[in-house]
């Protein structure tokens, strides 16, 4: 005789299908970060050993909130904008830059301080030179460059 009543089945399945489907989008999601962590921290030491020095004037600070602890320190994650001046008498650019500075070396990156850089002439991408002495380096820079302001003739 058979049963048309309710069975545990009917929960049961469709949630472990639920489950399994989540950990699948969410393992295929931390595999990209890494990938796209482990691409830019590659980049910005390639950054680091080859590209041209110059040094850069912090335009703006901007604290993004967020903090990360690693190494012995604590870590924000800030937004700087920095207009790049080449070493080789080139025309100085305007960068936006997302790095993670550590809490007590904020003040080293204040609008109007000058720090050193090394970027790539071609894409115009850069990493920040962190000081000798500094906490140990946490995550790569990430860098968009934007075209600098132009300013009009009433201005």
């Amino acid at each position: 005789m058979a049963t048309s009543g309710f069975s545990v089945e009917w929960i049961l399945v469709p949630l472990l299908v639920w489950l399994a489907f989540t950990l699948v989008v969410t393992l295929l999601r931390e595999y990209r970060k890494h990938g796209a962590r482990s691409s830019r921290a590659q980049r910005a030491a390639e950054l680091l050993e080859y590209g041209e020095p110059a040094m850069a004037d912090v335009m703006a600070l901007s604290d993004t909130g967020q903090r990360r602890s690693a190494n012995g320190a604590i870590w924000a994650v800030a937004k700087l904008e920095l207009r790049v001046k080449p070493a080789d008498a080139a025309d100085p650019f305007d960068v936006e830059q997302t790095t993670s500075i550590a809490v007590a070396e904020l003040p080293d990156y204040a609008p109007g301080k000058t720090i050193a850089v090394r970027f790539d002439p071609a894409s115009r991408e850069l990493a920040v030179e962190r000081r000798a002495g500094s906490a140990a380096y946490f995550g790569a820079d990430v860098s968009r460059p934007h075209p600098a302001v132009k300013k009009t003739a009433g201005a």
